[in-house]
């Protein structure tokens, strides 16, 4: 078989498996949703006081930055997760039994991930020319000006957002929740160096917004000198001063080919993910060397055969077979902490001792974001440890497994959360801040909450670390008061978060008692 149909059926077979699944009908639910909301203009892109004529050129330029930065962010955890399940389906150790090189294998992940997230770009792409119909500001569709964006904009992003996938997830580490948060802090640091990539060369920024913004910008000035030269996408509402007609972007050689090179990135990045990628081979993981396994390699004394001792069993007696809640909290909370390392220990007690050096202000503004953040992969295994350790068929058919242990598992994460938020606890009591302890209690009892709900309906630690981590960049860091939960700048909106985490838990509840009936 060519080389060329060994990946296309790689990626064919790999993409009808994916858009089966829950996952990708939920994201395609929230890219029409997005669309939606576009549409109502709750979501538009506004230069200062002042906005494009809902033409052919705008609403595609809008559309396709839209799914640049929508799919350049969230797209990367809905693609991730292909390699991952192949190896739990066993259908990787099937592949590893064939010629199928790492380089094809990679290949045809990428050119599945690219195909999966360009039918969401396909899905703005249609609702763009839904909105432009129903702003009647300009009927007639240039399909050049309309289409070019997606191409040269979006494309390029959701090629790099494949490979990356791709990527992380043949590199151990970060194949897992530590890499999902990875990739996040390194889509959120792109901003920064933005301005610097406009002045220098637009075309080579990654995310597009730098070519239409310099071209957005000269077709404002011509028409409303007093333009103040601001540009954002943001959610919409206001009444602008005035409309201008832009006519999109000429594109030229030089551009089309800067933003082609992003493709031969995207290439780059798969093969390198080719070079870490294990082949589904356990042998070429090193595994974790302990005490056992050194005691392993000693060489064994040669046994000398003894008659077998007569084993009398004892009985149970009925204490024996009592319940005992705080043994089974124990074992959940040894559970939550197993595999961390000293270090991690340490940066915990490190923030629990920032909180007494620092004023309460800065305890609440900066401490207490950093010391609920660092427990992340700790909680998100909430609610789905059970399943990713195929350990649910235990778990389920013990007694009262819905009324002891999923109460146990919520009460460790609700522990683990006290206790490493214990120092912002003790400085808050001790300065006297009464509204800064009840956004604490009301955090205390969301995270774990919102984790256990999160981890029980999807079956996955994924859904609680992408949206936690959102809610906690969105909220405490950058002080938008409504879902800030900590109440790092806020009161912490505790007539809300108090009710919802009660509302969270018996969503919990109900999830696990669907899981046992199943």
């Amino acid at each position: 078989m060519s080389t060329v149909r060994v990946i296309y059926h790689i990626a064919r077979a790999d993409f009808l498996e994916r858009v089966r699944r829950y996952s990708f009908l939920i994201m395609l639910g929230l890219i029409v949703f997005l669309g939606y909301q576009t549409g109502i203009g709750n979501l538009t892109l506004e230069l200062g006081q002042y906005r494009g004529e809902y033409n052919s050129a705008w609403v595609g330029a809008m559309m396709a930055l839209i799914a640049s930065f929508f799919l350049g962010w969230f797209g990367f955890y809905l693609v991730k997760g292909s390699v991952a399940h192949d190896r739990e389906t066993g259908v990787g150790q099937i592949m590893a039994t064939t010629p199928l090189t790492r380089p094809l294998y990679t290949f045809g992940k990428w050119i599945s991930n690219f195909m999966v997230l360009m039918a969401m770009v396909t899905v703005l792409a249609l609702a763009g020319l839904v909105i432009q119909f129903l702003q009647g500001e300009s009927t007639g569709v240039e399909f050049g000006a309309f289409i070019l964006p997606f191409i040269f904009i979006a494309m390029p992003v959701v090629a790099m957002v494949a490979a990356l996938a791709v990527l992380f997830e043949t590199i151990p580490f970060l194949a897992g929740g530590f890499g999902n948060i990875v990739y996040f802090f390194g889509f959120v640091m792109i901003f920064p160096f933005i301005d610097r990539m406009i002045k220098s060369n637009p075309a080579f920024e990654p995310l597009g917004m730098g070519l239409l913004m310099q071209d957005m910008q000269l077709a404002v000035w011509k028409v409303y000198p007093d333009y103040s030269g601001s540009f954002s996408l943001g959610a919409g509402g206001e009444v602008f001063a005035g409309t201008f007609t832009w006519a999109g972007i000429h594109w030229t050689v030089d551009l089309i080919l800067a933003r082609l090179s992003f493709f031969l990135i995207a290439v780059g990045l798969t093969l390198l993910g080719a070079l870490f990628f294990d082949r589904f081979d356990p042998s070429r993981r090193k595994p974790k060397r302990t005490k056992s396994d050194a005691s392993l390699n000693k060489p064994e004394p040669v046994p000398v055969s003894k008659p077998l001792p007569t084993v009398h069993l004892t009985p149970l007696s009925a204490s024996s077979n009592t319940f005992s809640f705080l043994r089974l909290l124990v074992f959940e909370l040894k559970l939550l902490l197993k595999g961390q390392r000293w270090w991690w220990y340490a940066v915990a007690v490190g923030l629990i001792v920032a909180s007494f050096a620092n004023t309460v202000e800065n305890v609440r503004a900066f401490v207490l974001p950093f010391t609920w953040i660092w427990p992340i992969l700790i909680w998100s295994g909430l609610g789905n440890r059970e399943i990713q350790h195929n350990a649910h068929q235990m778990v389920f058919s013990s007694a009262a497994p819905l009324w002891r242990q999923l109460p146990a598992t919520w009460l460790a994460g609700f522990l683990v959360t006290a206790l490493t938020g214990s120092g912002v606890a003790l400085k808050l009591i001790g300065t006297g801040d009464s509204i800064g302890l009840l956004a604490w209690i009301s955090a205390a009892f969301f995270i774990p909450s919102f984790a256990l709900a999160c981890g029980v309906w999807s079956s996955s630690s994924k859904v609680f670390e992408i949206i936690y981590i959102s809610l906690w960049y969105i909220g405490p860091l950058n002080k938008v008061d409504v879902v800030d939960y900590l109440g790092a700048h806020s009161n912490g909106n505790v007539l809300f978060f108090l009710p919802f985490s009660i509302a969270l838990i018996v969503a919990a509840f109900i999830g696990r008692a669907r899981q046992l009936q199943n």
